[in-house]
């Protein structure tokens, strides 16, 4: 699933691409502050605290390609658009693009993108994927309950959290199934939280967990190359240290394969050059 605009977003516009960018329909994109160029970018990996080191403004969510002909990308199973650079350009373009709207002329060959824009009270649902579209989170089974609900100890799980609450854990199966609990300890075997399960956890139930909190503000990552989802590979980082800071506003894991989480980006990275440390 790619990323979608759950409400909040101002319009829609037409934008230019980069010379020779690729655009991922359902990522987001970005202009590049720090090295403008004629057009949008995908949403580059957060450089600095916050970001304060790119201050790349989140523009919006690419929902729509001008090309006649679409492509389909199948590592992250959605369209895309490659702008062919100054040379395409003059003469006729060798690649058709179909009749655009707002400012472009009709017949201008030009490879452009169709841009959902959004602003910091606009809520965005993204997939949370392990590393690639498609692949869950990773099960923990549990294989050291407890009597008291306060801790398990797992298999792995596909990050490490902070020893702090700044990552969740689900119970898939078992006795407390259902149940969402903020982790605070710094392992990715041994996992506990403070606000105690109703049941016993017993040898051989499931949970799940990832990297950012069920609710309030949090520090994520998205996929370096497509910006179209949450990659859960990352863990948190409470300083924020290359990490986008967003508020949590819905975390869904109860079905593998389809975990989701809803956000909003936090005020600062829509204030380009400015210091957040």
């Amino acid at each position: 699933m790619p990323i979608e605009i759950v409400s909040g977003s101002p319009q829609t516009i037409w934008t230019p691409i980069k010379d020779s960018a690729t655009i991922y329909v359902g990522g987001l994109v970005t202009c590049d502050s720090s090295a403008p160029a004629e057009g949008i970018e995908m949403l580059p990996d957060s450089a600095g605290v916050f970001n304060e080191t790119n201050n790349d403004i989140p523009l919006g969510v690419c929902i729509g390609t001008n090309r006649k002909s679409p492509l389909f990308n199948t590592t992250y199973k959605c369209e895309y658009i490659t702008d062919p650079g100054a040379a395409d350009a003059h003469d006729g373009a060798s690649i058709e693009y179909w009749t655009q709207g707002d400012i472009w002329a009709k017949g201008d060959p030009i490879a452009l993108a169709k841009i959902a824009l959004i602003t910091p009270s606009t809520i965005l649902r993204a997939s949370i994927y392990n590393a690639a579209v498609g692949t869950a989170p990773t099960v923990m089974t549990v294989t050291t309950g407890s009597s008291d609900g306060l801790g398990i100890t797992t298999n792995a799980t596909q990050f490490t959290p902070e020893a702090y609450p700044t990552a969740t854990i689900y119970c898939r199966t078992g006795a407390n199934a259902g149940s969402y609990r903020l982790l605070d300890a710094a392992s990715a075997t041994v996992h506990t939280w403070d606000k105690a399960m109703r049941n016993d956890i017993a040898v051989g139930d499931t949970f799940v967990a990832v990297p950012m909190r069920f609710f309030g503000p949090s520090q994520i990552m998205f996929d370096a190359t497509s910006a179209s989802f949450v990659d859960c590979a990352d863990a948190p980082v409470l300083a924020g240290t290359n990490r986008w800071s967003v508020i949590v506003t819905r975390l869904d894991l109860s079905t593998a394969g389809k975990e989701f989480v809803e956000f909003y980006f936090d005020l600062g990275h829509f204030q380009m050059l400015q210091t957040r440390a």
